[in-house]
């Protein structure tokens, strides 16, 4: 469940009274119908909710089908209430794991011929997502410290450094029918904080 926005038009960085309570702490986890579900009636978020499901799809179709997503910026904030605009992209950050059947020479070799998924400012520009990727597979201490700073970067609202909360999304989930939603939902007025 995504929860709603609070007070600072920001996802709040855990539920309830106690922030040591796991299960309630951000990311909350969410499925991409969940996420097209809650965002799609605002015009100004579709195009990036497209966006998003494309990336993820051209990514499975390279095999990278295990693993998750942290969704965040603007994408993630009530940005209509508080700036009165739509949000500008979808902060993007895929924790996964490479494709088994695969050498680390041919991964290299992929990656490099897919910059529009593995460059940050290419992925923006074909996607609407500033991406970045975090393998899974390398040293448990790199993870460790990649996942602290996209973490430490991403709960802090830019500007005023707001702790706000993020979204996770598997990357095997329901996709097929986050693309039905989206293209039998029209844009409405639906107030984006509702769930």
């Amino acid at each position: 469940m995504i929860p709603e926005f609070n007070h600072s038009h920001v996802l709040p960085p855990f539920l309830g009274s106690d922030p040591r309570a796991v299960a309630q702490t951000s990311p909350f986890a969410v499925s991409m119908r969940e996420l097209v579900e809650r965002f799609c009636h605002q015009a100004g978020r579709r195009p990036l909710l497209i966006g998003l499901l494309k990336y993820r799809a051209e990514l499975a179709s390279l095999g990278f089908v295990r693993g998750f997503q942290w969704i965040d910026g603007s994408f993630a904030e009530d940005v209509e209430a508080s700036q009165n605009r739509a949000p500008n992209d979808i902060d993007l950050v895929t924790f996964a794991h490479s494709p088994t059947e695969l050498t680390s020479a041919e991964i290299a070799t992929l990656l490099n011929a897919h910059p529009h998924l593995f460059q940050p400012e290419q992925a923006k520009a074909a996607f609407g997502c500033d991406a970045y990727i975090v393998p899974l597979d390398k040293s448990p201490e790199l993870l460790v410290k990649r996942t602290a700073y996209y973490f430490s970067l991403f709960s802090h609202r830019r500007g005023d450094h707001v702790w706000k909360g993020l979204l996770q999304v598997p990357l095997k989930s329901d996709d097929v029918h986050a693309w039905e939603l989206l293209q039998n939902t029209e844009p409405g007025d639906r107030d984006v904080a509702s769930a």
